[in-house]
């Protein structure tokens, strides 16, 4: 079987591989998971290694579609579990026969525009989206990939309602770029490459349950935002309803099997789903 490395270079994109030591008698498995949920598994994964002393996994962290691809053309990366940012990308691990089960809903995610002042921008999107100005917008937007992110499926259907009416198979365009994946759409505001973009709400927003509140730095930038929850009646997109599924994996062993299991179990289970919620995703 090539490594994973092997892998994600046959398929030209870089993926960003998380590895946390274990002990040497650790049962490990793959887990790979779509860019807006990676820091979120992080902290589950702590809590999971401490539940299940000797069980233990890898995060590999990318674009939902980029994901599928490498499970369907083989799952050359070894991937055991896929958490991905909608529904569709599991059904169709199912659908190709790589599946050792049926797809589950372990979050539900909404689109934030967001614009960073520590990258130097002066930018306020708080009234929400600009306006076109001669068929652009005034400032470069930055969205996740359509063909690879559901986030970005989002955000492109908020775009192609007025006043702004860019259809999504036109863009990129009229000062609107994309990002391969979610993660990377963050950053490149973070960073002053774009003036605003799409993010996931998870990626800046954190709830505190004790309180009840709401908090947008969770990331230390300074900035100014607008939500865009899913319900919303001027600029609906569908919910990003987000499912996980086993995959098959012809190595994987009984004792691998049964990390799998637990870890499934947990994703659902009540200390899973307090993270979950601490990341200001919709629970299922």
């Amino acid at each position: 079987m090539p490594s994973k490395y092997s892998a994600v270079l046959a398929l030209g994109v870089s993926f960003l591989t998380l590895t946390v030591h274990s002990s040497a008698n650790a049962t490990s498995i793959n887990v790979a998971v779509a860019a807006n949920f990676a820091g979120t598994l992080g902290d589950i994964k702590s809590a999971f290694e401490s539940d299940y002393p000797g069980d233990t996994f890898v995060i590999t962290s990318a674009s939902s579609g980029v994901i599928t691809t490498a499970i369907t053309s083989g799952n050359s990366p070894g991937y055991d579990l896929f958490l991905s940012a909608d529904t569709s990308y599991p059904a169709t691990v199912a659908s190709a026969g790589w599946a050792t089960g049926t797809p589950f809903t372990y979050a539900k995610g909404e689109i934030l525009l967001w614009s960073s002042t520590n990258a130097g921008s002066s930018l306020n999107v708080s009234a929400g989206l600009e306006s076109l100005v001669s068929g652009s917008f005034p400032h470069s937007l930055v969205i996740a990939d359509p063909s690879k992110a559901p986030y970005g499926v989002a955000a492109s259907t908020v775009l192609s309602q007025s006043p702004w009416s860019i259809s999504s198979g036109s863009l990129p365009c009229c000062n609107v770029s994309f990002a391969t994946n979610i993660d990377n759409t963050y950053t490149a505001v973070a960073n002053g490459t774009n003036k605003q973009g799409f993010i996931a709400k998870s990626k800046v927003c954190r709830y505190d349950a004790s309180t009840s509140t709401y908090t947008f730095n969770a990331t230390g930038n300074t900035y100014s935002y607008k939500e865009y929850p899913y319900s919303d009646v001027t600029h609906p997109y569908s919910q990003i309803v987000q499912n996980a599924v086993g995959v098959v994996n012809s190595s994987r062993t009984t004792a691998q099997d049964t990390v799998l299991a637990n870890l499934i179990s947990y994703l659902t289970g009540s200390t899973a789903q307090g993270y979950i919620t601490q990341y200001c995703y919709l629970l299922p």
